[in-house]
Parts: structure tokens; sequence; C-alpha cells
């Protein structure tokens, strides 16, 4: 084995172990993030699409997620998000759920 390879090994090596010991992201400075209000996003929906800041003051969301009907998005559960559903015809919001 040739020197070079074995420094580019072990720094290898490091850089891994060093990225193992990063701390999580921590909610943004000003206190934790706001929980979404599920009946706030249920009470959208049948009503005319909204901006993201309308959305985060009516539900207490601090994340908003505008989608179409039928879009690919990941299942992972936020309770700082509310997802809106959009129909895109109609401009009516027909689904809207926190997570």
């Amino acid at each position: 084995m040739k020197p070079t390879s074995l420094a580019a090994g072990a720094a290898a090596l490091l850089c891994m172990g060093l990225a193992a010991c990063q701390s999580p992201a921590q909610p943004a400075p000003g206190g934790p993030a706001s929980l979404c209000r599920p009946d706030a996003a249920q009470a959208l929906v049948g009503k005319p699409a909204v901006s993201d800041a309308d959305a985060r003051r009516l539900t207490g969301a601090t994340l908003v997620r505008q989608i179409q009907p039928g879009q690919a998005v990941t299942m992972d559960f936020r309770q700082e998000r509310v997802t809106i559903e959009t129909d895109t015809k109609s401009g009516k919001i027909v689904r809207a759920a926190c997570g």
C-alpha cells in the first residue's frame, strides 16, 4: 500500500468520524417552533388558496407545504408544518393537515 493512499484512507475515516459528531438542527432563535393546530388546518378545506403567510397565521404552523393533488411528498411528520393541497383548476383547498 502506498503511503499516500494510507493517508487518504485515514483522512476519510477521520472526516466520517467528525461528521457523526454533528448536533441535530436546532429550532430558529426566538423559541421553539409553533405547533400546527389541526382544527384550524381542517377549517381551510373548501376555501380559496391562501398564501404561506396566511396559512401560518391561521394555523399556528411555522412551516407551510403547498402541494397539488397527486404530487409526491415526503411522509415525515413535522408537528410545526401544515400541508395544504389545492386544486389547480378550481383554486380551492381540497385537503389541509398538520404534519
